[in-house]
C-alpha cells in the first residue's frame, strides 16, 4: 500500500496566523499539514508536522502564541507547547481536555484556554507558566467556540457558545472575574447564527467585535455597552474568514474568501469599514507594524501568507509553501525530517516542482492528483462554506498541461484511488462545531481544475 502525500490527506492550506506580543520577526502560519513558522519576519520558514505537535486528522487545533516566544498549540487531548520547534512538552493540567481554543492576555503573558466536549460542562482555564487553573463550576449543555479577554482587564472575558443540544445558535457569555462566573447576554441580534468574539478594544473592555455568520452572510456586529446591544458595522456577502485588530487599536480589520470583496479596514474603532485590497483572505493577523494575510497558494500568482504595509490598501507575498525550506532544525533531529521529501512533494506550488519531484522519485503514484475537467465553479463562497475543498489552476496552459500528464501517469499506475476526504466546515472533528471558520472558497482560475488527493494502490 502506497503511503499517504501528507499526513491527513486534506488539501493544502493557510489557515492561521499567530504571532508573540511585541515580536515582529517571529511567525506562525498554521496549515493543514502542521504549522510553518518563521525566525527572521518571513525571509526564510520551517516546518514543524503534525507528528511533533500532537495532532492529526481534521482537527486544526486553535494557537496562541505568548511574549516569551512560546507557541501552544490546542489539542483534542490536551495542549503541547514549544519555544523552538525541537523541545515539545504536554501541559499536565489540561491532559484529556478538548480544547476549543487559546488567547493571551493583554500582558502577553498569561494563556485562556476553553474546555468543550459533548456531554459535559465547558470551562474556561487560566495559565500561570506551564500550569493551567480551572475556573468555576462550569457551563453545562453548552459547547464554547471562542474566547477572548480585555487586554485593558483581565476579569474581563467574553465567549461564545453553541448548545449541545436543538435551538438558536448564537450565544454569548460575559465574565467580569476572569471566567470564574459566566452570564449570558441576550442582545437583540440582527437574525441567528454562530457568533465568534473577534476582538476587544484595547482601551475599552465594553467595546466587543463579533463576527456573525448566517445563512444571510457575515456580520461584524460591534457593541460598545459589554455586549449589551450591538450594531451591525460590515456586512459581507460571502464568508469573513479573517478579523483582526492593531495591537493599538488603531486599525481593525475584515477580510472575506471572495477576493471581490477582499479587505476591509477601519481606522476610527470600528464605527465605520473602508474597502482595501482586493485579494482572497483565509485569515487575518496585525502586527505593530503591519498586516499579515494569509490565501491560497494555488492560484495564478497566489501566496500561503503577504503582508501589507500600507493598512490593508496593498498586500505583498512573503512566501508561498515552496519556501519552506524543510523542518525545523534540531541537534538531535526530530519526527519530521523523514516524512519531509514526502510532504514537500505533496505541498508544491508550481508545476515544475510536482513533475520534477514525481521524475526523481519522491512523489508515487500512490500519492499524487485527483483530475475533474469540468469547469471550476465559481468563487463566491457562500456563508455556509464550500464543501468543494480547494483546487489548483495552472497559471498557464503549459503547466496545466505539466500537471494534467503527471496526474494520468499516476491514476494509470496506483489503479484505483481511495475517497478524498471530504472535510466538514469546522475547526475540530465533530458535528456541528465552528463551522465556517477555516473552509476556504474553492480556487478557481482555469477551465481544467486540478486538486491533490491520497490515491492508494
Amino acid at each position: 500500500m502506497a503511503p499517504s502525500a501528507y499526513a491527513n490527506g486534506r488539501f493544502p492550506k493557510a489557515q492561521a496566523i499567530v504571532t508573540p506580543p511585541g515580536d515582529d520577526a517571529t511567525i506562525f502560519l498554521r496549515a493543514t499539514f502542521g504549522v510553518i513558522v518563521s525566525r527572521d519576519a518571513g525571509k526564510t520558514w520551517a516546518w514543524m508536522c503534525e507528528q511533533t505537535l500532537g495532532f492529526a486528522s481534521t482537527w486544526d487545533p486553535p494557537l496562541a502564541a505568548t511574549k516569551d516566544g512560546r507557541l501552544w498549540v490546542a489539542l483534542t487531548d490536551g495542549a503541547r507547547s514549544t519555544l523552538d520547534g525541537c523541545a515539545v512538552t504536554d501541559v499536565p493540567s489540561l491532559k484529556g481536555e478538548l480544547i476549543a481554543d487559546l488567547t493571551v492576555d493583554g500582558t502577553g503573558d498569561h494563556v485562556f484556554a476553553v474546555s468543550s466536549a459533548p456531554s459535559k460542562p465547558a470551562f474556561v482555564w487560566r495559565s500561570d507558566g506551564s500550569t493551567f487553573t480551572r475556573f468555576g463550576k462550569g457551563l453545562p449543555g453548552f459547547r464554547f467556540d471562542t474566547i477572548e479577554v480585555a487586554p485593558s482587564n483581565p476579569s474581563r472575558v467574553y465567549l461564545t457558545a453553541t448548545p449541545d443540544g436543538a435551538g438558536k445558535r448564537a450565544h454569548i457569555f460575559r465574565s467580569d472575574d476572569g471566567g470564574a462566573t459566566l452570564r449570558e447576554l441576550t442582545p437583540p441580534l440582527p437574525n441567528d447564527g454562530r457568533l465568534f468574539v473577534a476582538a476587544v478594544d484595547p482601551r475599552d473592555p465594553d467595546r466587543l467585535f463579533v463576527r456573525q455568520l448566517s445563512e444571510y452572510g457575515s456580520d461584524v456586529l460591534l457593541s460598545t455597552d459589554g455586549g449589551k446591544t450591538f450594531a451591525v458595522a460590515l456586512h459581507m456577502k460571502g464568508a469573513m474568514f479573517g478579523f483582526t485588530r492593531a495591537p493599538d487599536g488603531s486599525a481593525y480589520y475584515a477580510g472575506s474568501g471572495d477576493p471581490n470583496e477582499g479587505i476591509w479596514h477601519s481606522f476610527d474603532r470600528g464605527a465605520t469599514w473602508q474597502p482595501g485590497a482586493k485579494t482572497g483572505v483565509f485569515c487575518l493577523h496585525a502586527t505593530a507594524k503591519r498586516l499579515l494575510v494569509c490565501s491560497n497558494p494555488y492560484m495564478p500568482g497566489g501566496y500561503a501568507i503577504a503582508e501589507s504595509l500600507d493598512r490593508g490598501a496593498t498586500v505583498k507575498p512573503l512566501a508561498t509553501f515552496d519556501d519552506v525550506r524543510g523542518p525545523v532544525a534540531c541537534d538531535a533531529g526530530n519526527a519530521c525530517d523523514a516524512p519531509w521529501p514526502e510532504m514537500r512533494a505533496a505541498i508544491a506550488t508550481s508545476a515544475h516542482t510536482w513533475e520534477t519531484s514525481y521524475r526523481a522519485g519522491s512523489i508515487d503514484a500512490g500519492a499524487v492528483v485527483d483530475v475533474d475537467a469540468s469547469p471550476a465553479p465559481a468563487a463566491s463562497p457562500s456563508p455556509r462554506g464550500n464543501a468543494c475543498g480547494c483546487a489548483t489552476a495552472g497559471a498557464t496552459s503549459r503547466s496545466r498541461d505539466a500537471l494534467f500528464a503527471v496526474a494520468l501517469l499516476a491514476l494509470a499506475l496506483a489503479g484505483r484511488r481511495s475517497h478524498r476526504g471530504s472535510r466538514e466546515t469546522q475547526r475540530r472533528a465533530e458535528p456541528d462545531h465552528r463551522p465556517i471558520e477555516n473552509v476556504p472558497p474553492c480556487a478557481t482560475g482555469g477551465a481544467r481544475t486540478i486538486r491533490r488527493m491520497t490515491l492508494k494502490s
